[in-house]
C-alpha cells in the first residue's frame, strides 16, 4: 500500500499519513526533544504495530514502507 505524506502546520515538525484513497493512517512527529521522529498510527490502521521511534524522517518512512509493502510520496510541501 502506498502512503501519501503531507506536511501539517507551519513548523515542519508533523506529517499526516494517508493511503491513496484518503483514509487516515496516522502521523509522524518530531519528538519534543527534537532528535527523533515518532510514528503515531491511527487506531485500527495497518500501521498498528510499526516501530514507533526513529532517528530520522527517512528511517520512519522506511519502516512504514516495509510494514505496508509500498512507497511513501510527499505532497503539498518539501520533504523536510
Amino acid at each position: 500500500m502506498d502512503v501519501v505524506v503531507t506536511p501539517t502546520g507551519s513548523t515542519g515538525t508533523e506529517w499526516r499519513l494517508q493511503d491513496r484513497l484518503g483514509r487516515p493512517l496516522g502521523q509522524i512527529r518530531i519528538t519534543p526533544w527534537g532528535n527523533a521522529f515518532t510514528i503515531l498510527p491511527e487506531r485500527g490502521s495497518r500501521l498498528d504495530g510499526v516501530p514507533v521511534l526513529h532517528p530520522t524522517l527517512d528511517a520512519a518512512l522506511s519502516a512504514i514502507e516495509q510494514r505496508l509493502g509500498g512507497t511513501c510520496e510527499f505532497v503539498g510541501g518539501s520533504e523536510h
